[in-house]
């Protein structure tokens, strides 16, 4: 009968929080009900509100005592002390025509009665799992086992992966509780699942714990996958040829090399980028003669301001114009001019006549000390005639030759030579750019310097190696990196064209691994946790981007239904190593590439984990953009504060109890489940390797293995513990 899971009566009401006054007639926190015993006030457990036809479910998130008095007054007082049980419970949601959903609409009025959750309650909330088999083809939208309630008892948790992955979700927990655990252990569940075919996780994995979740070494020392399922493993460790991750550096956009590069805003930024723009569309001689173009009318619309700037500029515009004609005389342009003169009409004759007369006429102005005039009216309307003359020619000149090709931008990933880059290029630029004022050349310096050692320093060869000599007559080493990271298999028709053999076996990793993979795998991980630090964020922030620009031009180029058609889910493991809140004005690079996947990769089909121990850390534009959470242990009260500032509000009274959360066990919370639970998160078999150290064991073990010194440090220092760099290292 209902009645005997009646439990008490509403007293309060505060928006989503009831608060309840249990009966008196409750002998202990148990009820006798027709479906056994049941325990009343157990944290997390539901309760259910009737309201008409439908009925409220609250979770409950406080229990307690109070004590009242009774009064009467005739010949003496009389004191009654009366003892009242009461519960607190959030209300999460209503159950209508037996199918429950987040979120109310209406609420209890004072008095209302209050039940238990009935058995019939439990199957709205959890769903009939009398078969788990068919739980992958459930079509309420939550397929994927996660765990079991750690309150009601034989009742798996479930998620909806389209709403978890797709809108984001955030694992979080300090350190030990079981993050890297609940990761993998949900990976297993939907890659092991016979009725999945293929998905694709990728894993910015900086402790190196991953691949043994996914992998197991055979009796040669070497990894197998387990089972049916492949995993990509690709090791920050430059020892291990055949897997070692190789970014060619011309895959970095302006703004990745500006803040790997550190320059500086004024004169180190706008000159790194011209370089940049300058190396890529020289490296492709169809846009040699339009890169001219460009950056002549760029420096004429730069001496019209200095022109008719109000300050003493005669200087500044005469060394322009010098700059510009050293420019135009420069070695690597003589080849050009006769196509430039025959597309653009204009004579080189005449742009460099105009610039001697500017040079000469701004020089009659600049005193004989260091302090120039600004420029006379009449100087000033020379100038912008003879530059606007120029400027109406070579700009309303069209290049209709359907072979020329649009001038490539500095953010173009097209291959350039990184030493013709520095050795050339720059100074180039810095030519053209020089003022008797203020030389660029004083200013650039510790660029230069950061440029030459990175070049040089071979922890930084993944990057700027060796590997570019050959690449301008290789095609498709792109469309090869990205098949590479999102797990596509060569197609044999458009695979990267390795002509006359000129890049050798285990040089570009990537591509021999489009050339032997003939599955494609369901993970990749990208173990960067011998990537140095000093390059983390650019990394990351490069791989990030590229994986949401191919997407986007795959949704904008591929047709109407390839928008999301290539659903990939990135998982940030520490990611308050990448994507943290900074309080300063110059924000990071990755910072600022995951909080725009955060905004808009859902549209796209780019899914975001975000595993952190630190949510205080973490960016609180990409935290707010999560739906779903899966949140382990929390003690420090900063990252409770926080957290609980990026959730709704109703969660609230929830979270006091994550200090308190035992290990593998977890506050599921969001769109992704049905209701907020509290979850033991299933077993996950193998583990990746994240286990705590054994300090008690080690101290207490009769005899303990050698710890190879010797080769760890030479390896440290750069090279194979034997002396051989060429050799592959076995990673045992």
């Amino acid at each position: 009968m209902i009645n005997d899971f009646e439990i008490g009566q509403v007293v309060n009401v505060e928006t989503a929080q009831v608060r309840v006054q249990l009966n008196t007639t409750l002998g202990s926190m148990t009820r006798n009900t027709s479906e056994g015993v049941k325990n009343v006030g157990q944290i997390n457990s539901y309760i259910t509100i009737p309201i008409g036809e439908q009925r409220l479910i609250g979770m409950v998130t406080r229990v307690a005592l109070s004590e009242g008095s009774d009064f009467e007054s005739d010949d003496m007082l009389i004191i009654e002390v009366a003892t009242k049980m009461h519960l607190s419970a959030t209300l999460i949601g209503t159950i209508e025509n037996g199918k429950f959903t987040q979120g109310i609409s209406i609420f209890p009025v004072l008095g209302t009665p209050v039940y238990l959750s009935m058995q019939s309650d439990i199957e709205a909330i959890f769903g009939n799992l009398s078969d788990e088999k068919t739980i992958f083809s459930s079509d309420t939208g939550y397929r994927i086992p996660i765990g079991t309630s750690a309150i009601v008892e034989n009742r798996s948790v479930l998620i909806n992966p389209d709403v978890f992955f797709g809108k984001h979700a955030a694992v979080l927990g300090s350190t030990g509780t079981g993050k890297s655990c609940t990761i993998a252990s949900i990976m297993q569940s939907i890659i092991g699942n016979e009725q999945v075919q293929r998905s694709l996780f990728i894993i910015f994995d900086i402790n190196g714990e991953y691949r043994s979740a996914f992998q197991k070494r055979n009796k040669d020392s070497n990894w197998d996958d387990i089972g049916e399922n492949k995993c990509s493993y690709i090791s920050s460790d430059p020892n291990y040829l055949s897997e070692r991750l190789i970014i060619p550096y011309w895959f970095m956009n302006a703004e990745e090399f500006s803040r790997i590069f550190r320059a500086a805003s004024g004169v180190q930024k706008p000159l790194l980028f011209e370089a940049l723009r300058l190396a890529r569309n020289d490296a492709d001689s169809n846009s040699v003669t339009k890169t001219v173009r460009d950056t002549l009318i760029f420096e004429f619309n730069r001496i019209l301001t200095l022109t008719y700037s109000e300050q003493k500029t005669s200087k500044d515009v005469r060394n322009l114009a010098e700059g510009l004609i050293r420019y135009i005389d420069h070695e690597d342009y003589n080849d050009i001019w006769q196509e430039f003169e025959d597309k653009f009409k204009v004579k080189k004759s005449e742009i460099t006549d105009t610039f001697e007369s500017i040079q000469e006429e701004a020089g009659k102005h600049v005193e004989a000390g260091t302090y120039p005039m600004a420029l006379p009216l009449d100087v000033c309307k020379f100038i912008e005639d003879s530059l606007n003359s120029l400027i109406s020619k070579i700009g309303s000149s069209r290049v209709d030759n359907e072979n020329d090709i649009v001038g490539i931008s500095a953010d173009t990933p097209v291959y350039f030579d990184k030493n013709k880059f520095r050795l050339q290029y720059i100074e180039r630029v810095l030519s053209s750019r020089d003022s008797g004022v203020s030389r660029s050349r004083d200013h650039i310096g510790t660029m230069l310097l950061r440029i030459d050692r990175l070049f040089s320093d071979r922890r930084f060869d993944f990057l700027f190696g060796n590997f570019s000599e050959n690449m301008p007559e290789i095609k498709n080493v792109l469309a090869s990196f990205i098949r590479d990271i999102v797990g596509l298999v060569s197609n044999n028709n458009n695979n990267i064209e390795n002509s006359n053999n000129k890049v050798s076996n285990k040089v570009l990793p990537f591509v021999d691994r489009q050339l032997n993979n003939s599955k494609a795998p369901d993970v990749v991980i990208l173990d960067l946790s011998l990537l140095d630090s000093e390059v983390l964020e650019n990394i990351t922030a490069l791989i990030g981007r590229l994986l949401l620009e191919f997407l986007q031009r795959l949704g904008e180029y591929g047709g109407v239904e390839t928008r999301g058609s290539l659903p990939i889910v990135l998982v940030l493991e520490e990611a308050h190593n990448f994507v943290s809140e900074s309080n300063t004005e110059d924000s990071s690079v990755s910072r600022t590439v995951f909080e725009k996947i955060a905004r808009e990769g859902r549209k796209y089909g780019l899914g975001l984990v975000v595993a952190s121990q630190r949510p205080s850390e973490l960016s609180k534009t990409v935290l707010s953009q999560c739906n779903s959470f899966i949140v382990h242990r929390l003690q420090n009260p900063e990252d409770i504060r926080y957290f609980r500032d990026v959730v709704p509000g109703i969660y609230k009274p929830i979270f006091e109890q994550l200090p308190a959360l035992a290990p593998q066990t977890a506050l599921v919370l969001g769109e992704c489940v049905s209701a907020p639970m509290l979850v033991k998160i299933r077993d996950v078999n193998p583990r990746p390797r994240s286990d705590d150290p054994k300090f008690y064991d080690y101290w207490v073990r009769d005899k303990v293995s050698d710890v190879p010194v010797e080769e760890i440090c030479a390896i440290w220092e750069g090279k194979n513990f034997d002396g051989n760099l060429e050799t592959e290292e076995d990673d045992s």
